[in-house]
């Protein structure tokens, strides 16, 4: 309400003393006070009524509006029930620039408080009926299929709030306001991973060390959320400092958030269980029936381009989550910024992304150039493809970076095969980029990406064997010597991977672990008597090396 409201009621009988140009200033409650000093009391925009109890001299006139004008009060209103008021609290108010009304002998101050708050009533239920219309109408919106991040900047530039939604890989999924750079993103992502579930405060770091810009984190929590495929809305401010007006409006915006996050977490669910028996149909060679789970022709066209190739990516997590479905929906939020993706399974995960040979602008880059012309068959991979895959390889590398933070009790692990192109070649992209997320399985850290273009060496080889061959071989050969050296607190495999890096120079090995060539020279002996291979033998070195990068 404003001050002119009040004004405007006839049997209240107000009128100014000084400050009549402010007649519009807004009124938040009314308080009645007779202390000299009541600043700790007030949190602004106040109509304060004072019987001027408090005033003995025209010093304590400055000092009392000194104290309201601190706290930041909309106006002041003196009673004359004991008298006149004060020249000198007139001249204070106007030298504060602060509104005062006299409040005559007839008008008493629960009068005047029983009216602002008749005033302030009315106009909350307007506020509300109105703010209850516009979400009703915001959420039909977004449930009925509206742009979630147009709706999202609407709804938050009437508010205004400046406000972002931010998902668990660092993505802005929608902004009001101007859009926050790749690391600012990518730190709000990982700070939401690290704190509990509910509303937050935080200083982001800034360049000038001098300067804080405070944020809340508010998760966005669906029926199936977890904070490692979820979004955080974050609002611009300390959610401790916020009006009642503002807390709303961030409620509401939440909501929105929400209600767009379970469309989508529903959409995907439906698409993986149609898509289900995607790798089963691939084992089978039936390339028909894949073709019509993509939605592509036999040849590989996806919207009348025959030229469309596809990678395919596979996911794991280790131990299995409690969630049947988050390593799914993990990749689901990786693959949001690309078109056509599907995704199946649900920790054993495969994804399929189509990719045109004219590659469009990848998101938030550039197109590096023109496509290049294919070289060979359906199956041949090309510069484009190459460029897609890397481009996607790193797109994910970034967003495990983020994700890195939140995975305290698990191990993600992906694997992403060369490009492709025709339904037949889906398979053995299938089977090259299952290899390649085994081989991510074996490598430290808590999120691992490997390109099936990247592995050229035995590591290929080892990641196709089964685990239980693995273990049984590398047992075998480094049993012995593991058993050697806890007995009698030798270094037995330590000298043999030192002899293994210098391949087999005793002069180098020796230097290196600074011992004697004769002592080198009796481990390499135990070794060989133990394990039953001659170093000497270029084939018994493979053996024993293949056994040592099992044990890694």
């Amino acid at each position: 309400m404003q001050i002119s409201e009040l004004l405007a009621i006839p049997r209240l009988h107000l009128r100014f003393l000084t400050g009549s140009e402010q007649v519009h200033r807004d009124i938040r409650l009314a308080y009645t006070t007779d202390l000299l000093e009541p600043k700790r009391y007030l949190r602004g925009g106040e109509l304060v009524l004072t019987g001027m109890m408090w005033h003995s001299s025209p010093a304590d006139s400055e000092t009392f509006v000194n104290s309201l004008v601190e706290a930041d009060v909309a106006c002041l209103a003196a009673g004359t029930a004991l008298g006149e008021v004060p020249s000198d609290l007139i001249e204070a108010c106007r030298r504060h620039d602060l509104p005062l009304l006299e409040v005559p002998s007839q008008t008493s101050f629960g009068a005047v408080t029983e009216e602002v708050l008749r005033l302030l009533t009315k106009d909350r239920f307007t506020t509300i009926t109105e703010t209850h219309h516009r979400h009703r109408k915001l959420m039909a919106e977004v449930a009925a299929g509206a742009d979630f991040p147009e709706v999202f900047a609407s709804a938050a530039a009437e508010a205004g709030l400046n406000a972002w939604v931010v998902s668990s890989t660092g993505r802005q999924v929608a902004a009001s306001g101007p859009d926050l750079p790749g690391e600012d993103l990518a730190w709000l992502a990982a700070r939401a991973l690290t704190r509990p579930a509910s509303p937050f405060a935080t200083a982001m770091p800034t360049a000038d060390p001098a300067t804080t810009r405070t944020v809340t984190l508010v998760p966005v929590q669906t029926r199936e959320s977890h904070p490692l495929a979820g979004w955080t809305l974050v609002c611009a401010g300390d959610h401790a400092d916020w009006p009642e007006e503002t807390r709303e409006a961030v409620a509401e915006l939440s909501s929105i958030a929400v209600l767009a996050r379970s469309r989508i977490e529903e959409n995907a669910l439906n698409e993986a269980r149609h898509v289900e028996g995607l790798p089963r149909l691939l084992a089978a060679q039936r390339f028909d029936e894949v073709a019509a789970l993509l939605h592509v022709g036999a040849e590989g066209a996806a919207d009348g381009r025959p030229d469309t190739g596809h990678i395919v990516i596979s996911a794991m997590m280790r131990p299995e989550p409690r969630v049947p479905d988050l390593a799914r929906r993990i990749v689901c939020e990786l693959l949001a910024e690309w078109p056509g993706a599907v995704v199946t399974g649900d920790n054993d995960v495969l994804a399929v992304v189509p990719v045109p040979e004219s590659l469009p602008a990848a998101p938030k880059e550039e197109a590096g150039g023109r496509a290049a012309t294919r070289r060979g068959g359906t199956g041949a991979r090309d510069d484009s493809g190459t460029r897609a895959a890397e481009r996607l390889r790193r797109h994910i590398g970034d967003a495990l970076r983020v994700l890195e933070a939140g995975l305290t009790d698990h191990r993600l692990a992906i694997g992403i095969g060369s490009t492709v192109r025709g339904i037949p070649e889906l398979r053995g992209a299938a089977v090259e980029a299952r290899h390649a997320r085994r081989l991510a399985e074996l490598r430290d850290g808590r999120a691992q990406i490997i390109a099936g273009a990247e592995i050229d060496s035995h590591e290929l080889l080892l990641a196709s064997v089964p685990e239980e061959v693995q273990s049984s071989y590398r047992d075998r050969l480094l049993g012995p010597l593991l058993t050697y050296d806890r007995d009698h607190r030798s270094e037995l495999v330590r000298t043999l991977e030192r002899f293994l890096e210098h391949s087999g120079s005793w002069q180098r090995c020796a230097a290196t672990m600074h011992v004697h060539v004769n002592t080198l020279r009796y481990r390499i002996g135990r070794i060989e008597e133990l394990t039953g291979r001659d170093l000497s033998n270029l084939e018994h070195r493979v053996d024993l090396f293949l056994a040592l990068k099992l044990r890694d």
